[in-house]
């Protein structure tokens, strides 16, 4: 090969399932041709590993916060560095935290247009306008549902420049009989306008329409999700046909609806197959945290579990058919604890995601030290938080964490916080960790729609390098903890050299293939260019 990008783009003429499988099997024969007649080095092979250093003071962000929803990475200016939104719960106003690209960060909050007080819970970035700008969509509770029929969520158009109008009224996304925590955004219906799926407490969940035009439609009992109340909802696409499912998970002191699996039947209706897809009936769920942990080309689960009590971990394989196994002992996940937070991340870089997940702990000791699950390559994950430091140890109770690289040198820093409301330590420290970096290569991939939604949600991207495949989907999110952050795409290399192939299929059928992508580089991608 030369030293060139070579691109082609194709529209799908066929289902986007058969397409995908088609792809994912002329990817594995390219890679191990590849591998044969090139010589190159996989993805896999091994380095040093990375350690994290404490840069929170260095990086000018606030020691305390009192959380609730996850924090979130996202680029809100469009000047290519992630910013940071840190919820802070009850009437204090969150941390809003511009990039200022030298490693350090400015709050701006009380220029953005943004109201500080309320119940704020679960937040979710997302341009649903597609004007090339990000916008937040914020859940609020109901003060224990008193406010009911008159408490009001809050939906922010972004109009550049860090500014925000609430255009909640005029959007009708105010969810007023909707106790609210979580947020989700995907185009559930390939019309490329996102999307959004909101989780109630003890009420029942919304999905609204995006209608093209600045207003939403609740139209939960019409696509088949009426009357369900959860507080955890997130999409992901778990059989690859393209279209965004979703999955539910609830949190109670008694009487916890079980978790549910529901599948996207591509006509704007869903149909639940949780008992089918092997799906236990569990609760306590507290993050859901979609990955391709195996690289074997179908999204994985991992469901961390709490509530006030020692709980155990679950972590489902997908076995590609529509069915799922639990194989959380034998993935060495199955102690028992009671989390909050978790997400997958590639820290070092070596192609395999690895597992980040908070430890609450209980009142009145707090939490234990959080966990960094490092992924063994063979379906097990070792515990290396204490040895890279990222235990987060604190006198507090854990709660967030998201993982973004926010000086852009390819490897994926960590940001955690700590205090509950109701509990003993209501107000807890904020961890930013620098990713001190190892000698492996990454890529990084960001995706511009055109025909699908501006932000590409629910774009599939499968990368070869060597021998080895690697598989994500454009869902917003490394982790859902209520929340959902807007990321570039990564992957880890290892000491490849070269990525041979990249696939993109995106939502509108569009399949994009870049061929010789040179590695250490951020790639915008846009749809159909």
């Amino acid at each position: 090969m030369n030293d060139q990008i070579c691109i082609a783009s194709v529209r799908e003429i066929s289902p986007a399932r058969k397409v995908f499988r088609f792809a994912w099997g002329l990817l594995f024969l390219f890679a191990a041709t590849m591998a044969f007649s090139s010589g190159q080095k996989s993805a896999s092979t091994q380095t040093s590993t990375p350690v994290f250093k404490n840069v929170t003071v260095a990086a000018g962000l606030a020691a305390i916060g009192t959380p609730f929803g996850n924090p979130s990475w996202g680029d809100f200016d469009g000047d290519g560095y992630l910013d940071l939104w840190v919820d802070n719960h009850y009437n204090s106003a969150p941390y809003f935290y511009r990039n200022n690209g030298n490693g350090t960060f400015t709050d701006i909050f009380a220029s953005t247009g943004l109201e500080g007080k309320g119940d704020k819970h679960g937040n979710g970035f997302c341009d649903f306008n597609n004007d090339g700008f990000l916008d937040l969509h914020i859940t609020t509770g109901a003060r224990h549902g008193t406010t009911l029929g008159t408490k009001s969520d809050r939906t922010l158009m972004n109009s550049g420049s860090f500014f925000f109008t609430d255009i909640t009224a005029s959007a009708g996304t105010d969810d007023t009989w909707g106790q609210g925590r979580s947020v989700a955004w995907a185009d559930y219906n390939h019309d490329g306008y996102p999307d959004l799926l909101l989780g109630n407490l003890k009420t029942d969940l919304v999905l609204y329409r995006n209608n093209g035009d600045g207003t939403f439609t609740n139209v939960a009992t019409t696509a088949g999700l009426g009357g369900l109340r959860y507080n955890e909802a997130d999409f992901a696409d778990y059989n690859n046909d393209g279209y965004p499912d979703i999955y539910l998970s609830d949190v109670e002191s008694s009487r916890a609806n079980t978790e549910r699996l529901f599948k996207n039947n591509g006509d704007g209706t869903f149909t639940d197959v949780t008992k089918a897809a092997g799906i236990q009936p569990l609760t306590q769920g507290r993050s859901v945290v979609w990955g391709d942990y195996n690289n074997d080309g179908y999204l994985d689960i991992f469901i961390s579990r709490g509530a006030d009590v020692e709980t155990k971990q679950t972590l489902y394989k997908n076995n590609g058919d529509g069915t799922f196994t639990d194989v959380t002992a034998a993935a060495g996940l199955g102690a028992l604890s009671n989390n909050r937070a978790a997400g997958w991340g590639d820290f070092d870089n070596d192609g395999y995601l690895d597992l980040y997940v908070v430890d609450s702990g209980t009142d009145p000791n707090g939490k234990g030290p959080n966990y960094l699950f490092h992924n063994n390559q063979d379906g097990t994950f070792t515990d290396v938080a204490a040895a890279v430091g990222v235990q987060a140890v604190a006198v507090s109770r854990g709660r967030g964490a998201s993982w973004g690289d926010y000086d852009n040198d390819g490897f994926l820093d960590l940001f955690t916080n700590n205090g509950e409301d109701n509990t003993d330590f209501v107000r807890g420290p904020l961890f930013l960790y620098h990713n001190e970096r190892n000698s492996n290569h990454w890529l990084k991939i960001k995706l511009i729609g055109t025909t699908s939604n501006r932000d590409g949600l629910g774009a599939r991207v499968t990368i070869s390098t060597g021998s080895q495949v690697q598989y994500r989907e454009n869902n917003g999110s490394m982790g859902h903890y209520l929340s959902q952050q807007s990321t570039p795409l990564h992957f880890g290399l290892g000491q490849a050299t070269v990525v041979n192939s990249v696939v993109i299929t995106w939502p509108s059928g569009i399949v994009q293939t870049l061929l010789n992508v040179p590695v250490d580089q951020q790639l915008v991608v846009t749809e159909g260019n």
